[in-house]
């Protein structure tokens, strides 16, 4: 039982592709986040946009 213990400690099949998803899942929520802080963003200043049109009573050409 302790060979089979110590085998699976030191056994390193499999560890690039752990080390490959959680590489992935880390870009993923980087692109995830800034996605997310773009479209805030662009909202608020569409937002600014209108509020600005609105105030200025101007409708268009």
């Amino acid at each position: 039982m302790t060979n089979w213990i110590k085998n699976f400690i030191n056994d390193e099949r499999g560890a690039e592709s752990t080390e490959l998803a959680v590489s992935v899942l880390v870009v993923a929520g980087g692109a995830i986040a800034s996605a997310k802080t773009l479209r805030n963003k662009i909202q608020e200043k569409n937002a600014d946009m209108i509020e600005e049109f609105d105030t200025t009573g101007t409708t268009g050409p």
